[in-house]
């Protein structure tokens, strides 16, 4: 019985097994009731727990293993203990934990309770004697990062009204926002130290680009301070708390008030918040640059509100270099162009700042990347080596955008050409091989859909990658695109982060790509000479080989306890499948009579890695835990480099060991990239290693171990069938279904 239901028993029989009142059953059901416990959590629990919790006998004890359990956090206990749970549950959403209070509300730690997400929920308590103007802050925040979709700006998830039951007349407005983990700004500093001039550079270049977006919107922040910037564990910044943002066609300020932080407040927002336009922001970002080089806010109080004031109206930008003279010169100039006095002194815009930024991003900072600029400016790339160098086309009609990719991506050792049209783009790829193209998706004269259309369905280079891009996020389009052959996509504007891991991770797969067809062409040829070459004075040297590989592969088995069957089978079932898989219009061209000879002859040597795991490793009983699982892993690796080295004084047996190693190290990859060791995914992953996936994972769910009973066919088969697409090649699984009867028949034939 489901213990909730348990616990709901009428009210003449609500006794424990100990003969105790219930006053904590009758507790902890207000509790489920309320949502305050959830019922999946309580349900959750052992038996022994929940009695024991309920046989708690008085409140604070019960509270208190609550917590333990993990049913109720301490501030939910707390809250409830004091008797406030008004506010602890708001719509769909359960409070778990108080992040921090400004002057437009709490901000909590709270869950969905259906979905279990962790959230961020801003509340602010309003009744009839408070303020109206606080409540339109309010709404006007809502609405403003409703409207902002930007991977450096927090995200709205949603909004609501929490009516109190005490007659008041009290209500708790709330909206919800992505839960960003990590520390602010401040807290970062203060407990990293001072930050180097590329870290710097990087979050305050991501908060630019998120007040870039805000300013699309017509939208003026008014509180940048280095509280209002999260940084997450990965590096990401995000700019939170619109509670004081203006909009330029709307506003909620009265003229002459002063609203912000005045640690960070520009000169003009002192005298008049109503009037500022995006130049506050980045006078205020100036002042957080300076927070993070130095580890303080750029004036110091000198008294009096009214002094403070008086001196930030007249006083000119501190200098970094005062504090760090290691600081380079030129962005010291940046520092100080920012907080600029005067508006009209300053960066227009928050682009502007962001490509004052860029030659600081990375730790050689300035020359090098100075000199990568003005070389591309003058139609001359950077000087990089002449081999082994990735080729990318930047197509877009913004050249500022252009302009930015090359820069990024020249610093990863790239060669980049620029277009700024879907024409120019079809023509260049018509004369020159590149390995990746980077598309617009609107452009004025053949749209990047359009120009990707015409890429897939006439490719001009082996392998080529396309990454989309677009300002107008719309995640059925990115669907649509990946769905018609593009490999990837960003968002603008796209951090120097973002843009790098999404180019490295497609240039990746396409070397994967690249090595797999070499390594298949070569195989072709060279076995395509073996079969002219060998002939019957070799054939005592391929079955001395063939033995050796078993003989070493027993040693294995041995280690292992495992059965000599295990290794006939995995031959018989490697050769039924590829076999099978020559008569398969998609793998007929890549399969021959050597190459399955020479995966027969490889497939034993598919866990020879384990003769160097540890015997605790290779011979415990039951299943192994995460530690044990990871060294059980590294038999790929400790397998597949010792041939390797073997591989390197015999160049003679190259496309044997070539193979072997395939299979030594791939055949625990999956097709879906969640394998190891490399986490290759699709056809990255050798053929021989996939094939021989599907071989082994039959065995083992055909054969008992200690910790799991043997399968019968059908049941193997079902499993493997849930696989397709997951862990196996599904073209490859279509081709087992059709030769899995002979499977059977091997595994009958060569019991352990």
């Amino acid at each position: 019985m489901n213990m909730l239901s348990a616990i709901r028993t009428t009210p003449g029989k609500r006794r424990s097994a100990s003969g105790l009142p219930f006053t904590s059953q009758r507790l902890v059901e207000e509790w489920l009731d309320a949502s305050l416990l959830l019922a999946e959590d309580w349900d959750g629990l052992s038996p022994a727990q929940r009695e024991e919790i309920l046989a708690c006998p008085d409140r604070d004890l019960l509270l208190s293993r609550l917590v333990e359990c993990r049913l109720l956090t301490d501030y939910q206990a707390g809250r409830i203990d004091a008797g406030t749970t008004f506010g602890l549950i708001l719509g769909n959403y359960r409070v778990l934990d108080r992040l921090g209070a400004g002057g437009m509300g709490v901000v909590f730690r709270a869950e969905n309770i259906r979905m279990r997400k962790l959230v961020a929920i801003k509340v602010l308590p309003f009744g009839p004697d408070h303020d109206p103007r606080l409540l339109r802050r309010f709404l006007t925040e809502m609405r403003s990062v409703a409207r902002l979709q930007h991977p450096n700006i927090v995200g709205a998830i949603d909004a609501g009204e929490t009516l109190s039951a005490d007659g008041q007349e009290s209500v708790l407005h709330f909206f919800v926002m992505e839960y960003v983990p990590g520390l602010d700004l401040e807290e970062y500093v203060h407990n990293n130290g001072v930050l180097s001039p590329a870290k710097a550079c990087d979050l305050i270049h991501q908060i630019a680009s998120a007040l870039a977006e805000a300013h699309k919107h017509k939208l003026v922040h008014r509180d940048i301070k280095p509280s209002n910037i999260q940084v997450t564990p990965e590096g990401q910044a995000k700019l939170l708390d619109f509670g004081l943002a203006l909009s330029f066609s709307t506003a909620v300020t009265e003229p002459g008030t002063i609203l912000g932080t005045l640690d960070y407040m520009a000169p003009e927002q002192v005298q008049d918040a109503h009037s500022v336009d995006i130049r506050a922001d980045i006078y205020a970002l100036g002042g957080v640059l300076y927070w993070c080089l130095t580890g303080q806010a750029p004036f110091l109080s000198k008294g009096t509100l009214v002094q403070d004031l008086a001196h930030r109206i007249q006083s000119p930008p501190p200098s970094v270099r005062n504090k760090r003279p290691e600081v380079p010169n030129e962005l010291d100039q940046i520092v100080a162009r920012m907080m600029a006095i005067q508006p009209e002194h300053r960066y227009g815009t928050p682009e502007a700042v962001m490509k004052a930024l860029f030659p600081f991003l990375r730790p050689e900072m300035g020359e090098h990347l100075l000199a990568s600029s003005r070389s591309a400016h003058d139609g001359q790339p950077a000087s990089i080596a002449a081999n082994g160098i990735h080729q990318v086309l930047l197509v877009d009609d913004d050249v500022s955008i252009r302009s930015f990719c090359r820069l990024v991506l020249q610093t990863e050792g790239l060669r980049c050409d620029e277009v700024d049209g879907g024409l120019a783009a079809l023509e260049a790829v018509r004369h020159k091989n590149y390995d990746m193209v980077i598309l617009d998706i609107n452009m004025p004269d053949v749209p990047g859909p359009e120009v990707l259309r015409r890429l897939r369905e006439d490719p001009p280079s082996p392998h080529l990658k396309v990454i989309m891009a677009s300002g107008t996020p719309n995640s059925d389009l990115m669907a649509q695109l990946l769905l018609s052959g593009a490999d990837d996509f960003v968002t603008k504007p796209f951090s120097v982060m973002q843009l790098q891991a999404r180019v490295k991770a497609a240039l990746r797969l396409k070397e994967a790509q690249d090595r797999t067809e070499v390594l298949h062409q070569h195989l072709v040829a060279v076995n395509h000479e073996l079969e002219l070459a060998l002939g019957a004075r070799d054939s005592d040297l391929v079955e001395s080989r063939n033995a050796l590989v078993l003989a070493l592969a027993k040693l294995v088995e041995h280690r292992a306890s495992e059965t000599g069957a295990h290794l006939m089978r995995m031959q018989a079932y490697a050769r039924c499948l590829a076999e099978e898989a020559t008569r398969s219009s998609g793998l007929t061209s890549q399969l021959d009579e050597n190459f399955i000879d020479l995966l027969v002859c490889c497939v034993p040597l598919h866990d020879i890695g384990k003769v160097g795991l540890p015997d605790h490793i290779l011979l415990k009983p039951g299943k192994l835990d995460g530690d044990e699982r990871i060294l059980m892993q590294a038999h790929t690796l400790i397998g597949a480099e010792t041939l390797q080295q073997v591989a390197q004084n015999h160049a003679s047996s190259g496309v044997f060991l070539q193979m072997a190693i395939d299979i030594v190290r791939h055949h625990h990859e999956r097709f879906d990239g969640a394998g190891y060791p490399d986490r290759l995914a699709g056809t990255a992953i050798p053929l021989s290693a996939r094939l021989v996936a599907v071989c082994d994972v039959y065995d083992a769910l055909r054969c008992r171990r200690v910790y799991k009973p043997a399968l019968s066919h059908a049941a193997a088969l079902q499993v493997i069938q849930e696989g397709a697409g997951t862990q196996f090649d599904p073209q490859i699984i279509k081709v087992f279904l059709h030769c899995a009867g002979q499977f059977e028949r091997i595994h009958r034939e060569h019991p352990d």
